[in-house]
């Protein structure tokens, strides 16, 4: 049956002649916007949580439980304090700090829409306080693990990721229009991703000119294609790193590298931990 034209509208909304409402940019867009969640935790820690320079290809959220510290940014101070929730976005480089001890819940995900993530690029960590009873039922959802559980972690965490979005509306908007604009690239990257692409080759592939697509993604984006292509290698890198336990070797030859030492040097550029060193600190309940 053939479904008959919308009759009228009333913002986003559209009616069609059964009366029935419907959204359509819910429509157009739900389909194209993931929540991936690369670790979890509840973590306690104390002295050693002190780090300098940490970097991550994931955004993170902290959800503050007991004790404090803070973290230093390139636009300053972040204390981290119980009954608050935290968001650092992906690669923004902190100081992990403590005076003594600090205990917290915490998440890695990805949020992307078309492949372009939505806090990358950030530059600042964003806080809110938690909504009443957040902790407790997140804090439940992980200590268990039945499909309800996983149900309402997911939920959790889209809600909160959700009330970060939230603070930072019209800059996330603004990215969407430009995943809209790039759409046809970032899906050719995400399909063809390994350590030989470049920009030349998704210009090709697209028939576009190479010298204008780089110009106008650089203009519209503030990075270069090439940087991006490189931003989401390291990312399936760490992906790979921390949710399988394949060697080190295998993981860059299945990127494409012609060796585990260039591979190596590659993600160290951009990570400061070389592969294994990332592996172990983020991987076995170093967490960051």
């Amino acid at each position: 049956m053939t479904r008959m034209e919308a009759v009228t509208r009333q913002g986003p909304l559209r009616i069609d002649t059964h009366g029935i409402a419907r959204n359509e940019r819910i429509l157009e867009r739900i389909g194209r916007l993931r929540l991936d969640i690369l670790d979890h935790g509840i973590f306690r820690g104390d002295l050693a949580w002190n780090r300098l320079g940490v970097v991550s290809p994931f955004s993170r959220l902290y959800f503050m439980e007991a004790h404090s510290g803070w973290l230093d940014t390139p636009s300053g101070r972040v204390d981290l304090v119980p009954g608050f929730m935290y968001l650092v976005p992906a690669y923004l480089r902190v100081d992990l700090r403590t005076e003594h001890r600090i205990e917290k819940l915490y998440l890695h995900f990805l949020a992307r829409f078309d492949g372009l993530d939505l806090f990358e690029g950030m530059d600042e960590c964003l806080v809110l306080p938690m909504p009443d009873g957040f902790r407790d039922r997140l804090r439940e959802a992980m200590t268990r693990g039945d499909v309800t559980d996983l149900l309402a972690f997911q939920g959790l965490a889209c809600e909160a990721v959700s009330r970060f979005a939230g603070l930072r509306l019209p800059e996330i908007e603004a990215r969407l229009r430009l995943a809209d604009r790039y759409r046809d690239v970032h899906a050719y990257v995400e399909t063809h991703l390994r350590a030989s692409l470049a920009a030349r080759e998704v210009a090709d592939a697209l028939g576009r000119p190479c010298a204008s697509l780089e110009r106008s993604y650089r203009q519209d984006t503030g990075v270069t294609l090439n940087r991006y292509i490189h931003a989401q290698l390291t990312r399936r890198a760490g992906t790979l790193l921390l949710r399988t336990s394949r060697p080190v070797r295998d993981i860059a030859e299945a990127l494409g590298f012609a060796d585990e030492f260039y591979f190596s040097r590659f993600f160290k550029k951009r990570m400061e931990y070389s592969p294994r060193e990332y592996r172990r600190v983020n991987g076995n309940h170093g967490e960051s």
